[in-house]
């Protein structure tokens, strides 16, 4: 095989492991300090103040602040509170 045969065969096998590699790629889903705040009926400060006191894990970028929803439920489920059985 020639150098210029091999490098088209190189270049065909990493294109298609660029195209599996992307169609198996998704982000996690996140919102934004705002956006969580809302969700749960709180301030933008109520819900900063929860992010920096490590209650609701959370990623910071710079100055802003993404949290995933699945860690919002957990934050809520830990403190619902079940009622007394009878």
């Amino acid at each position: 095989m020639t150098t210029p045969e091999l490098t088209e065969i190189f270049s065909g096998v990493a294109a298609a492991l660029e195209e599996r590699i992307m169609r198996n790629f998704t982000v996690m889903p996140t919102l934004t300090l705002e956006q969580a705040a809302k969700e749960i009926g709180v301030s933008t400060e109520t819900m900063r103040k929860l992010c920096k006191d490590k209650r609701i894990p959370h990623i910071k970028m710079d100055r802003e602040y993404r949290i995933r929803p699945a860690d919002i439920n957990n934050f809520l489920e830990s403190r619902y509170e079940k009622g007394a059985s009878k």
